[in-house]
């Protein structure tokens, strides 16, 4: 009980200072690229991948509520 509160606060921590400001950073690149997808395809896997990382607070956030002990990857 007591590590799952360990890690449930350690994922607050990475959630709070790492996950959502990378996110915020790269959510602006994914929607200049997004546009352009259409017109050059080799950015499809460029959006694809920024749309994980996008998403990793999520990953990070269910990660923290369960208590897990695994990293939340982001991809």
């Amino acid at each position: 009980m007591a590590s799952t509160i360990v890690y449930s606060i350690l994922w607050l921590l990475l959630l709070v200072f790492i996950a959502w400001p990378v996110s915020w950073f790269l959510a602006w690149w994914w929607c200049l690229l997004i546009a352009f997808e259409g017109i050059f395809p080799f950015i499809k896997d460029c959006t694809d991948f920024l749309e994980k990382l996008i998403s990793w607070p999520r990953t990070v956030g269910r990660a923290m509520l369960k208590g897990d002990t695994d990293f939340p990857k982001p991809w």
